[in-house]
């Protein structure tokens, strides 16, 4: 990764003919890349099951109005919601 000597943003590859140039995003800086290593670039985000968010649409009780089997199926169901996600 290469940082932008005038603003310090992140400076980008990009190919102009033979040659490899890093190109500011935010200011348009550009710096010729003389010995290029494979640079690469991702948008990919992985998100690991904790962060995802559970919508459970019944009508929320509160604990202490739960029974225990109540509280056991709705564990299950999170469980089972999460593991086939994987």
């Amino acid at each position: 990764m290469q940082f932008c000597e005038k603003c310090g943003a992140l400076m980008l590859p990009k190919k102009e003919g033979k040659k490899t140039i890093l190109k500011c995003r935010e200011c348009g800086h550009e710096r010729v890349v003389r010995k290029p290593p494979s640079y690469k670039v991702e948008y990919r985000i992985k998100h690991s099951p904790r962060e995802k968010i559970v919508v459970v649409e019944e009508e929320a009780k509160s604990g202490d109005e739960m029974s225990e089997d109540e509280r056991r199926e709705r564990r299950k169901a999170i469980l089972e919601h999460f593991s086939s996600e994987d």
